[in-house]
């Protein structure tokens, strides 16, 4: 255990190209609905789609045509993913043995994605972290975005932690900005997808970065 992490009482761990390595699937998926589309997407509806609860997302998609409502958007989204994250997806190295790690000395673990449920218990089982965490907490679950600070109040609640004790691990820069500035510790988890962050940018939103989660073992 990195002597960082030796006063922490609780984790807080996106899914998608943090433990799991899903973001080609999910830039894929994206790709293909942004063709769909009748008018092209702005920067910022493809921020928020990256962001925002699946719902929300489907609905922008929606909005552009991909699908007449936001269910049959989510139907499409389900068709591409779902089967992927039950059979296919593998964990991000080090993601595994370093939530274990934690595990084995009582720290508590809580994953807050973007992801719906569903997709998170498929790829999280088919790759042995069944068990490792308190709860996972989607963001179409409880309607809070992974840029509303109540998110990680209510996932760090839930496992009984400390906000002045908690480390939030995301690869995504507005994610860590988020937590940091909700209070919480941050660990840079760079994904090699930069729309996601460059390892600079990362570097300066946290105060652990790391290639892989390999690095905190």
């Amino acid at each position: 255990m990195r002597s960082e992490f030796a006063t922490a009482t609780g984790f807080i761990f996106d899914c998608d190209g943090t433990l799991l390595d899903s973001m080609p699937a999910w830039n894929a998926t994206e790709a293909r609905l942004a063709d769909m589309c009748r008018e092209p997407l702005t920067a910022q509806d493809v921020e928020d789609v990256r962001a925002l609860p699946i719902t929300q997302a489907a609905g922008i998609f929606a909005a552009h045509g991909v699908a007449p409502t936001a269910d049959e958007v989510l139907a499409l989204i389900d068709d591409m993913l779902l089967s992927f994250y039950g059979t296919k997806v593998e964990a991000r190295p080090g993601a595994l043995a370093f939530v274990r790690e934690l595990a084995d000395v009582g720290i508590p673990c809580t994953v807050v994605s973007s992801s719906p449920a569903r997709y998170i218990d498929a790829g999280l089982s088919n790759n042995g972290f069944d068990g490792l965490f308190r709860e996972v907490v989607s963001t179409d679950t409880v309607k809070l975005s992974k840029q509303d600070p109540r998110i990680y109040r209510y996932a760090i609640d839930r496992m009984g932690s400390r906000l002045a004790s908690t480390w939030g691990v995301d690869d995504a820069l507005y994610a860590v900005k988020v937590m940091r500035d909700t209070g919480l510790h941050t660990v840079g988890a760079y994904d090699c997808d930069e729309t996601a962050g460059s390892i600079e940018e990362l570097t300066a939103a946290t105060d652990v970065c790391v290639l892989t989660l390999e690095d905190l073992l």
